[in-house]
């Protein structure tokens, strides 16, 4: 099954941009992290935070996605 678009990572460009993102940039390791559901991917997401009104920027993490599902790290 082929990631979907703009979901997947590729470890060797990982790699080449580590040293230019500071700390807790690095994906995580999924592993059993969703439950029995794979493949067990790690994308980054933005987090909207429960407001009234929209913003212009929203920060972003890390978080395991499998399906249509993420999951915490």
């Amino acid at each position: 099954m082929a990631p979907e678009e703009g979901y997947s990572w590729d470890p060797g460009t990982a790699a080449a941009r580590r040293g230019l993102v500071g700390p807790g940039s690095s994906p995580p390791t999924c592993r059993s992290r969703c439950g029995g559901c794979h493949p067990c991917r790690p994308v980054h997401v933005a987090i909207q935070p429960g407001r009234s009104f929209p913003l212009e920027y929203y920060p972003e993490a890390w978080r395991c996605k499998c399906g249509n599902k993420l999951f915490m790290p």
